[in-house]
Formats: C-alpha cells, sequence, structure tokens
C-alpha cells in the first residue's frame, strides 16, 4: 500500500529513526542493553488526531498526511506526522485492545505533559535501568509517553524506564500489536 493511501487512527503509536548524533548514542546505549543486540529506532510518539477536525477518524481513519502526533521533542508537542518524518523509516504499530474510549483516557493522562520541556535529564537514568525505573517525578521521555498513554489508556500496568527499542520490540513482538507500516514513509 502506498503512503497516501495509508490510513492511521488515534492511539496508534510509532518509532522512527534519529540519524543525528543523539539519535546514534541512544541507540548505542539500547543496543548495549538489548536482550536480542539490535536497536533501529530511536524515538517514539502516539497518533492523537487529524488536522481536518471535522473528519469522524474512528469511522473513516486518518490519511498520513493529515495526522497529527504527540511526542516528546525538545518540549512536549503535537506537531504534522507526515511531515516531520518524510524521508525517513517509520514503524506504526495498532494496538488491538485501542477503543476511543481508552484513547481518551489515554489522552487525558498524558495531555498536561503538552507545552512542558523534554524530561532530557532522564536519559541518564537509562544507563542504570533500576533508577529509571524508580526515580521519575512522572515525567517522561519520550518512549514513556508512548508507555504512559497505554498505561493511562488501561491497557499496560507500568511505563517507566521503557526506551524506543523496547517500545520497537513489543510492536514487532508480541501478539496484541498489528504493525500498520514499517517503511521508509514518502
Amino acid at each position: 500500500m502506498s503512503d497516501d493511501r495509508l490510513l492511521l487512527f488515534p492511539g496508534d503509536g510509532f518509532c522512527t529513526r534519529n540519524p543525528m548524533l543523539l539519535g546514534r548514542i541512544i541507540n548505542w546505549v539500547q543496543r548495549f542493553q538489548s536482550k536480542d543486540n539490535q536497536s533501529e529506532y530511536g524515538h517514539a510518539g502516539i497518533i492523537i488526531g487529524c488536522a481536518d477536525p471535522s473528519r469522524d477518524v474512528w469511522r473513516d481513519g486518518i490519511p498520513i498526511d493529515q495526522a497529527v502526533s504527540f511526542e516528546a521533542l525538545w518540549t512536549n508537542r503535537r506537531q504534522n506526522f507526515h511531515e516531520a518524518y518524510k524521508g525517513r523509516k517509520v514503524l506504526v504499530g495498532r494496538h488491538e485492545l485501542m477503543t476511543e474510549e481508552r484513547f481518551l483516557k489515554g489522552w487525558e493522562g498524558i495531555r498536561h505533559h503538552e507545552g512542558t520541556w523534554y524530561a532530557g535529564h532522564r536519559m541518564i537514568f537509562f544507563l542504570v535501568p533500576p533508577f529509571g525505573k524508580y526515580l521519575s517525578a512522572g515525567l517522561a521521555v519520550c518512549s514513556e509517553m508512548f508507555m504512559k498513554f497505554f498505561f493511562k489508556a488501561g491497557i499496560y500496568g507500568f511505563w517507566k524506564n521503557w526506551n524506543p527499542d523496547d517500545v520497537a520490540d513489543m510492536i514487532h513482538r508480541w501478539r496484541d500489536w498489528e504493525i500498520v507500516h514499517e517503511k521508509t514513509m514518502e
């Protein structure tokens, strides 16, 4: 299926490659801790809506070029998903339990982070995983924000200390996920 016919839905999760120096460092640390000794994706986020507010996204889906994502970047913010990642490899997954009600619970659980600064200081905790698991104060890096969304939606029981490679492995390997898209976005 070409990208222009791909339909996304609120609550779809994604991982992307980050070619910058920080992305390469993140992948190196992830690969060092990874059970499969692989790490391809260095960023994660959630699809939260459509640029066209009149569209019934639960009935009709969201054309990929109109998808709006919520991500922990330098600030926690929304952006046009397609514009941000065109030309980059992207993994998009859909959880089988995601419903409109669960989406709304998940979004309500993370929306207060919108506009706040990225919790980059938490990245150091990933070098010593027990610290990342227990020292949070509610702040989250991109992959933790992804998992916090699913925690608040009532799908998973814990959100701290997940990195983008953990999220990508979950989308690839856990049976309650469907891979919707995994290739360079056109």
